[in-house]
């Protein structure tokens, strides 16, 4: 099976980003001792500043926590020691978020280095060694002192990948599945469950479809597309495809 997530709202789409950076930035920390791994995870931590560095990211991320303890107060769903062990959680990430007092990514801002580094990046063939020298002396050092660095660089931004790492983690636990054929490529659905803000797409991966959504409360589409490594848009598939439909919500979900 291959999963295609698609956010509903701007918010979701935002944690879904930031996620993906902050994974391929672990990956490529600790791939084989390569310095084009690490040039990769300084390329992908620039990615981060950028993605993550909107002013109102911060409180949206401490408002949803703060949500979700009051929701824990009032649920009947989870046994009281469960629910108190998950309001420390909230509390734990939601304190270590605000301590971080500077603007997101600040103290990398004021590294005059990294800042020429990064905006040489974004010019083809811009890091060479001629362009950079002291770029490429540090590309050579051993493979612990850079990955001390890279640790170093990405560490004050870790509360906020925690932090949109459990409203994920939660937002993909509160879920309702159907399965679903979409008859000759196409599927519709005249309403959501309630506060959905995700849907998930699980389709078979020898099936080659690629779903194409259009969503929100009051009607739902999806048409498959074939997929494809020569246009960017493939054909429509004409042929029946069976699929679940996954529909994931911050709360309890009620059909």
């Amino acid at each position: 099976m291959i999963y295609f997530e698609h956010p509903l709202s701007e918010r979701v789409r935002s944690f879904l980003r930031i996620e993906h950076l902050f994974n391929r930035f672990d990956a490529e920390c600790i791939r084989a001792d390569s310095p084009w791994a690490h040039h990769l995870a300084l390329f992908t931590l620039f990615e981060i500043m950028e993605c993550a560095g909107r002013a109102e990211l911060k409180l949206d991320i401490l408002q949803e926590l703060e949500r979700q303890k009051q929701l824990l107060v009032n649920s009947r769903l989870v046994e009281p020691e469960e629910a108190e062990k998950q309001r420390q959680q909230l509390q734990k990430t939601a304190e270590n978020l605000q301590g971080i007092q500077q603007k997101f990514g600040q103290h990398l801002r004021e590294n005059d280095w990294l800042m020429a580094i990064k905006q040489r990046m974004f010019v083809p063939g811009g890091t060479s060694p001629f362009d950079l020298s002291s770029y490429h002396f540090w590309q050579q050092l051993p493979f612990e002192r850079r990955l001390a660095d890279l640790k170093k660089w990405i560490g004050t931004l870790l509360p906020t990948q925690q932090a949109i790492a459990l409203l994920l983690n939660i937002l993909r636990s509160n879920t309702l599945t159907v399965d679903c054929v979409a008859q000759k490529g196409n599927y519709q659905r005249n309403s959501l469950a309630q506060n959905i803000h995700m849907l998930v797409i699980e389709v078979e991966q020898q099936s080659c479809a690629l779903p194409e959504v259009s969503a929100n409360k009051y009607f739902t589409h999806i048409r498959f597309l074939e997929a494809s490594q020569e246009h960017a848009r493939g054909r429509p598939l004409n042929q029946d495809v069976s699929f679940k439909l996954v529909m994931c919500s911050f709360d309890p979900v009620v059909e």
